[in-house]
C-alpha cells in the first residue's frame, strides 16, 4: 500500500542527522498506540530507532538518543501489564540516561501517577521541562506539582492528507453493537465496521503494527465520515479533515480534547438526539488548527536545534 502520509519536514538522508533520534513504539493490542507513532515518525530522520515504551528505564544505546515521547503512560508490573511472556520491569521510570527527551502530547494515567510523581519522578520531569499535557487532566496534575506545562493537545492532530478523492464509506471504529446497528439503520451508504486492536499477523513486530495502523489512517482519509468511541480514531480524522463524530461516556482522556470535535454520549446517539446526519456530515469544528500548528513548530523545532 501505498504511504500517503507523507513528512512535512523531511530529511533527505540519515547521514544529515549528527544526533541519533528515537520514538516510543508499543506492544499492547491498541492500534491507537501506533497511530501515535506515525504522526511521532513522520517529524524525524529516517534512521530513528524504536524505543519501548515500558522498558525505558532499562533502554540503553551507545549515545544519547533524542526521544520524540508522546502517548499515554504507562504500564508496569502494577499497572494492567499487557504482555503474557515477558516480565515487567522492577523499575520503569524515569526514562534512562541513554534518552534525551521531549516531552510533547503526554497522558499521565491515574494508576501511573503515584510512580511519575514520586520524588525522583517529578524531579526527572522538572529537568525536561515544560512538558507538553495531551490532555486538561494531565495538565492539571503536572500544574499541582509546581511542573512548567501547557495544553499540546494529541500529536496525531499533525498528521496529513494527500487524498484529493473519498469513499462513500462510513466507519464505525469500536462502537458496540447496538450502536452500529443503529448507524446502519440510518445511514444511506456502506457502513464498515473496524476495531483498533492489533491483528495477529503482526505478531509484535514494531514495523507490521506500524504499517496496519498507516492502513487505518488510508481508510479514514478517505472516509464518506467516521462515527467512533476511540481517541486515536478522532484525533487523527481532525488532522485529516474527515467529517468525524465522537460517541462515548467519556474519560479523563478526553479533557479538553472532546471539546474539538463533534461528540454526544451513546445514548444520545441511539435516541437520535445528536444533530449530526451521518449521510451528509457536517465540517469538523476548527478548533483543533491553532494546536495543529503550534505542535508542527514546536517538534520542528526541537528536531532542527537537535541536530
Amino acid at each position: 500500500m501505498r504511504k500517503i502520509f507523507v513528512l512535512l519536514f523531511i530529511l533527505s538522508s540519515p547521514l544529515l542527522a549528527s544526533q541519533q533520534f528515537g520514538y516510543i513504539s508499543y506492544c499492547t493490542g491498541n492500534i491507537g498506540d501506533d497511530i501515535q507513532a506515525v504522526a511521532a515518525k513522520r517529524f524525524l530522520p529516517p534512521n530513528s530507532i524504536p524505543i519501548d515504551r515500558e522498558f525505558l528505564h532499562e533502554f540503553e544505546y551507545d549515545e544519547q538518543v533524542y526521544t520524540l515521547v508522546n502517548g499515554w503512560f504507562m504500564h508496569g508490573h502494577d499497572i494492567g501489564w499487557p504482555r503474557k511472556k515477558i516480565q515487567p520491569p522492577d523499575i520503569y521510570w524515569p526514562p534512562s540516561p541513554s534518552i534525551e527527551p521531549f516531552f510533547i502530547s503526554i497522558h499521565i494515567s491515574k494508576e501511573f501517577l503515584p510512580v511519575a510523581f514520586s520524588e525522583e519522578g517529578i524531579d526527572y520531569l522538572l529537568q525536561h521541562a515544560p512538558i507538553g499535557a495531551r490532555d486538561h487532566f494531565t495538565l492539571r496534575e503536572l500544574r499541582k506539582r509546581n511542573i512548567p506545562s501547557y495544553f499540546s493537545g494529541c500529536l496525531t492532530l499533525t498528521l496529513d492528507n494527500p487524498n484529493k478523492k473519498r469513499d462513500n464509506i462510513i466507519y464505525a471504529v469500536n462502537l458496540n453493537k447496538k450502536q452500529v446497528a443503529h448507524l446502519k439503520s440510518i445511514a444511506k451508504y456502506p457502513v464498515e465496521v473496524i476495531f483498533h486492536g492489533v491483528p495477529k499477523h503482526t505478531n509484535g513486530d514494531n514495523q507490521a503494527r506500524l504499517q496496519y495502523a498507516e492502513s487505518l489512517l488510508d481508510k479514514y482519509s478517505k472516509a464518506k465520515c467516521v462515527v467512533t468511541s476511540k481517541l486515536h480514531a478522532t484525533m487523527p480524522c481532525l488532522a485529516l479533515e474527515t467529517p468525524v463524530l465522537l460517541v462515548g461516556n467519556l474519560d479523563n482522556r478526553f479533557d479538553g480534547l472532546k471539546q474539538l470535535t463533534h461528540h454526544c454520549t451513546p445514548q444520545e446517539f441511539l435516541q437520535g438526539k445528536v444533530n449530526y446526519n451521518v449521510n451528509n456530515p457536517p465540517q469538523n469544528p476548527k478548533k483543533y488548527i491553532p494546536l495543529r500548528k503550534r505542535l508542527i513548530e514546536r517538534v520542528t523545532n526541537w528536531v532542527n536545534e537537535s541536530l
